[in-house]
This record gives structure tokens, sequence and C-alpha cells, in this order.
């Protein structure tokens, strides 16, 4: 023999077995895709996914010269308000504070992610400073909205962020870095 290796041709049963099971392993790579990409808590994009995402929509930006803004927020007084009311309040109110960023920021390009612990990022493209200023102020007022009771705030009777707003239009001397910072 030549070293060739026959096979059987398949049967049906045998065929449609093995595309059912292909189909299964894809629906499982997408389902772990999805899982990468997504903050367990919180339920919208994580950290990686921003990372990602920013990178594409900063290349882009670059490219069709359009302005990026960003929208950085903090949660204010986190750790006193889970250290007084205990850590799963503390994870209900992130949940309630990312639902509301989220129905906030509408825009089918936009995005909205946990960027770590209590701090949540916003990727807004093709939105200049002032458009970026009108989602701030909208979200500070859908925040104050839920009244959710401060744990040590001697500012507001409620849980409030701390905002930062930053906008450019991409040039290719300019880091996507420079945004962020």
């Amino acid at each position: 023999m030549s070293g060739l290796v026959l096979r059987q041709p398949q049967t049906w049963d045998e065929s449609h077995r093995q595309s059912i099971l292909y189909q299964q392993l894809q629906e499982a790579n997408r389902s772990l895709q999805d899982q990468a990409m997504q903050d367990g808590l919180t339920q919208i994009p994580n950290r990686r996914y921003f990372d990602e995402y920013f990178r594409q929509e900063w290349l882009r930006s670059l490219r069709e010269r359009q302005a990026l803004s960003l929208i950085l927020c903090d949660v204010d007084f986190f750790k006193p308000y889970n250290d007084t009311y205990g850590h799963q309040a503390g994870d209900d109110c992130l949940i309630r504070i990312a639902h509301t960023l989220g129905q906030t920021v509408r825009r089918s390009g936009d995005v909205v992610a946990r960027y770590g612990g209590e701090e949540f990022a916003i990727i807004l493209p093709n939105t200049s400073t002032v458009g970026a200023t009108r989602i701030a102020e909208d979200i500070q007022g859908a925040i104050a909205a839920l009244q959710i009771p401060p744990a040590a705030s001697t500012v507001s009777p409620y849980i409030t962020l701390s905002l930062g707003i930053t906008s450019l239009v991409p040039a290719p001397d300019i880091s996507a870095e420079t945004l962020i910072q």
C-alpha cells in the first residue's frame, strides 16, 4: 500500500450528527466569546470589549476625521457605600447604575462598559464636546432619579457620579491613549 488512508463514505445519519455537533460547537464558541467581552455582574461590555471597541473607533474616527468622545464615570464614595450597606447592596447599586447608563446612552454606536470596580466608560463616536457634555448632564439627572442613598456624601442626598469628558478628532500624530489620559 502507498500510505493512502481510505475512508468509508459517511451515512446520512453520521453526516447529520457531525453537522449538529459542528453547529453546537459554533454556538458554544460564540457564547464563550460573549462571556469574555461581558461583565459578569452588570451584564454590560467589560474592559476588554471597551479596549477593542475603542481602538476600532479611534481608527475609524482617524480615517473619517470625525470627533470621538469619552465619558469616564466613577461612583462617588463607593467604598463607604459598600462598607455601610454590604457588598450585595454595592453590587445592586452597580447593576442599577449600569442599567441606567445603558438607558441614557442610546445611539447604536455608543458603548457603555464597566471599566473597573466602580468605574464605567462610555465611548461616543462622532460626538463633539458639546454633545458629550449634554449626555453627561443627562446621565447625572438619570442617576439622581434613582434616589440611591449614599453612605458618606455630605454633598448630595443620593449616590452621584464624577464624570470626566474628553473629545477630539484623532490625528496621525496623536495616540489613542491621549484621549483616555
